[in-house]
């Protein structure tokens, strides 16, 4: 029981995977001189120079401005583009600050890059933050004769060689399939969820009883109902809106899947619905799906890389869910005819989540922080 609290608590440190983390760099081969854009969040750099100077608690864009000549130097130590093994330099065009999504300032900066368009190979190092954050990344989108070379840099990865001479779609398959595999492993909504609709799965109704089931085979097809529904509703809506059949706001994309980890952790507690929880998977699978969509739709790729891209996000999500599925299923079996796992692990968990999900709720909807994960 300590084991399980104290995994609670660890829990509670993963940082929420859509408060935005992710930085932006395009660059455009196809203009001379060559562009770049660099899109990078402004909070850590808050704490680093101490950016308020009025110290009224909102950092505004006259002091990010201010503070030009102190956040320049150090971005440029932490990013550096190469064409050929040559150097580039950067020459600022526009220095802008900007919000993206519900609640993170951004500060963009277009540039020209001082050097020879590239002819066998682009090298990129960037490591901006990630020393800070583990969490931070940088999706890199390279258009260069109307192809697009989709890239992401991490702190499991800080430098990328383009060769110019090839086309990959396997490379966005691979790139990606890692992604999809991390976003799903930080996504605490997403893992909170999952874990609302696997720990009551060794239950079932009879007559209005709660009964548990003695059949691992049993209690394995009920898992594999709840976890193929997931996968097939959010597969669904990740495509239709990354290729933009389907546009929705994020931000009530962000509230709906709080909403949808509340109700199921109290369906966990009432039990409203009793039977075919798949189906509620599959509903709110849906909803999961324009979650997981937003982290991709930054990049708008040309078809070739598009469907690597789509591919390896979502296989790398099903490993990364089929994984914890893996951990979770042993135990919630073994563990099915303690006391202390239907009311601690079941019950205790699902309050907990539930309050945990309404806050998010209103973090979301009024654009505030409180929990802070």
């Amino acid at each position: 029981m300590k084991k399980i609290i104290v995994a609670i608590l660890v829990m509670l440190q993963i940082s929420y995977a859509d408060v935005l983390k992710e930085n932006f760099i395009d660059i455009n081969l196809n203009s001379d001189p060559i562009k770049i854009s660099l899109d990078f969040g402004s909070v850590i750099l808050e704490e680093m120079f101490s950016l308020d100077d009025n110290q009224n608690k909102v950092v505004s864009w006259n002091e990010l401005k201010a503070h030009k000549k102190e956040i320049l130097p150090y971005v440029f130590r932490h990013f550096q583009v190469y064409s050929d093994g040559q150097q580039c330099r950067f020459k600022i065009k526009k220095y802008t600050a900007h919000q993206r999504g519900s609640h993170q300032s951004y500060i963009k900066l277009d540039m020209h890059l001082l050097c020879p368009k590239p002819e066998k190979v682009l090298k990129i190092n960037y490591d901006l933050f990630f020393t800070i954050d583990k969490n931070q990344k940088a999706f890199v989108r390279v258009n260069e004769s109307n192809q697009t070379k989709p890239i992401i840099l991490s702190q499991r990865s800080t430098s990328y060689e383009i060769d110019m001479e090839a086309r990959s779609t396997l490379g966005a398959f691979k790139n990606f399939l890692i992604e999809g595999i991390w976003h799903i492993w930080i996504g605490f909504d997403h893992i909170l969820f999952l874990l609302m609709l696997l720990l009551p799965a060794i239950y079932y109704y009879e007559n209005k009883e709660l009964k548990t089931y003695n059949s691992f085979k049993k209690v394995f097809i009920e898992v594999a109902k709840i976890v193929t529904a997931f996968s097939v509703a959010h597969s669904i809506t990740l495509v239709l809106s990354v290729i933009d059949i389907v546009d929705i706001d994020s931000r009530y994309i962000e509230i709906a899947i709080a909403l949808s980890v509340l109700f199921t952790a109290i369906n966990n507690l009432f039990g409203f619905i009793k039977s075919k929880i798949w189906f509620l998977a599959f509903g709110f699978g849906l909803i999961h799906g324009f979650g997981f969509a937003n982290v991709l739709k930054e990049l708008l790729l040309e078809d070739i890389t598009l469907v690597g891209m789509l591919f390896g996000f979502n296989v790398g999500v099903e490993i990364g869910q089929l994984i914890i599925v893996l951990v979770i299923l042993p135990y919630i079996f073994l563990a099915r005819e303690s006391i202390y796992y239907r009311n601690i692990v079941v019950y205790g968990g699902s309050f907990i989540t539930a309050i945990i999900a309404a806050i998010w709720a209103y973090e979301r909807y009024a654009n505030v922080t409180i929990l802070g994960f």
